[in-house]
Formats: structure tokens, sequence, C-alpha cells
């Protein structure tokens, strides 16, 4: 009985190690196509380019800087820019890359600032009243606010992503919502695999993510070489640790649904001095904005009213 035992151990212990070495040898691999993505967005030949901006309303009006989300473009808020335009003056850019031009090739947040905060100093001698920014948008918002090249009197980053995801999320991002992207072109449809993970980190569902590649990413036919490096800059952001956001008042907005974001919100208030906090309860990523236009419009006006 104690041979038997023993040999069972044996064929035990044996699997197991089996199972061991060929998930090391795959995170092995995996970790090498990382590397090999990193390597490939660092390489990529960055084009200078105007950045295209549109505006809405009376220019008399107080100015609100809108910045969209990845993979999207300055279009995607035109409904709500009409809207809002009967009472502000909006300045609405499209980062390099997500306009549609295949020519434009997106550098790094830091560089799409330099572009939005030239226009505000040319066109609102450096300060406006108020600015509002989905997702990469509230993370670009949030670099201005560091960068502090021009001044806001009040904020609203929704669904803001600053958690240092790390390059393996970028990799996975880009590569499967290229793929989607292409086949969504083609009129294939496509299984969204792996990334069903993400969607649940977002707290949107299937549908939802696979409606964002049919109706918004292929509008803007993106290449892989801006979806890489637009996700590399996204989910590898860090906070400057020094900085210290004083004089602008913050609306940190998220679903209850997207646990990045509630995280990226704990990361930055350490650095800003004065700021609210808003949890949509069942809400996932970008949906009060997506899905619940009457109140996002309340919402906004009421913030900036106060």
């Amino acid at each position: 009985m104690k041979t038997k035992s023993k040999k069972g151990k044996k064929i035990i212990l044996g699997v197991l190690g089996g199972v061991l070495v060929a998930v090391l040898g795959f995170c092995g691999f995996f970790a090498l196509k990382v590397k090999a993505f990193e390597e490939q967005v660092g390489s990529f030949d960055v084009k200078k380019a105007d950045m295209v901006f549109d505006t809405y309303g009376d220019p008399e009006n107080p100015t609100v800087l809108m910045v969209h989300g990845m993979y999207m473009d300055g279009k995607m808020l035109a409904d709500y820019c009409n809207e809002l335009s009967e009472k502000y003056y909006l300045i609405v850019p499209t980062m390099h890359g997500m306009e549609g031009n295949q020519d434009t090739v997106f550098d790094s947040i830091d560089n799409e600032c330099a572009y939005i905060e030239d226009y505000i100093k040319t066109e609102c001698g450096g300060h406006i009243e108020y600015a509002y920014g989905i997702s990469m948008g509230a993370t670009t918002i949030y670099n201005m606010l560091e960068r502090k090249e021009i001044t806001i009197d009040k904020v609203i980053l929704d669904g803001i992503y600053v958690a240092d995801q790390g390059p393996m999320a970028a990799y996975m991002t880009s590569t499967n919502y290229y793929d989607f992207h292409e086949k969504a072109l083609a009129g294939e449809d496509f299984d969204l695999g792996i990334m069903t993970i993400a969607c649940k980190l977002m707290g949107i569902t299937e549908e939802e993510a696979k409606d964002m590649v049919v109706k918004d990413m292929t509008a803007n036919h993106m290449t892989y070489e801006n979806m890489s490096r637009a996700a590399y800059a996204c989910y590898t952001y860090e906070v400057d640790p020094q900085a210290m956001i004083m004089d602008t008042e913050i609306a940190l907005w998220c679903g209850s649904d997207e646990p990045y974001a509630i995280k990226s919100h704990n990361i930055i208030k350490a650095h800003i001095a004065n700021y609210t906090e808003t949890l949509f309860d069942g809400y996932g990523h970008g949906e009060l904005l997506s899905k619940h236009r009457e109140e996002f419009v309340t919402k906004v006006e009421s913030f900036f009213a106060e």
C-alpha cells in the first residue's frame, strides 16, 4: 500500500510540475510579447501636425474645455455640446491619431496637453472657467492641472484612469481592440474573448463594448500604431508625486462599478486641495455620459453654477 501511495504522489507531483512548467513558459512567452510591444511603441515615427479644434456657442459665454476619451474623437461629444452651447462657449479638441486622419500620430499625453494649452493661451489668454474630461480626457486635463501652463476654475474628471495598469494592459487592449476594429470595418462579427475581463473592470457589458467598437472606433479608422501609443500613454500614466492642485475646484465622477476609476480617485485625492467625489450607483465606465444624457447635462450645469 505504501508503494502505491508513493507512486500516486509521484504522479501527482509530476503532473503539477508539468503544469507549473507550462504556466511559467506561457508567462515567459507573454512577457517577451509585452516587452516587444513596449519597444515597438517607442520606435514609431511621430509626425507633427496641427490639432483639430471644434467650437460651439457664443465666445462671450463662460468657456468649457471638453476632452474626449481614448479611441474616440471630439465629435462624440457634439450632441452634448450643442445642448450646453446655449449657456457656454465650448472648445473641443480631438487628439492626434483619433480624428480619422491616418497621417497623424499620437505622441504622448504631455504633447497633447501642449497643443491644447497653446490654443487656450492664444484664444483665451491662458485662462478658462470650466473643463470636462471623460476617461483618457480626464487624465489629460488632470495632467494639464499638474503642468500649470493654464488655469481653470472648475473641472469635472469623469472616469479618470491614473492607476498605472501597466504595459501588459496596454498591450492587451490595443492588440485586441485593433483586431475587433478591423473585423468591424470588414463587417465581420467578433468575440471579445479575454477582453471580457476588461469589461468587468470597466463595469460595462460585452454588448456595450462591441457597440463601442462598431459605432465609435470604426468611425475613426485608427491605426494600430495610434491605438498602441494611446493605450500605453494612458495605462502607464503616473501622477506627479510632488504636484499639488490648489486653485481649481474638482469634481471626481465615476460609476460605482468601475474599480480602476475609484482607485484613481484614491490616488489623486492627496494632491487636490478642493474636491468632491460622486459615485453614480450601478453605472459603469462613461455610462453617465453615454446613457443618461439629461442627467449628465443637468449635473454638469449644476456643478458649474455652484
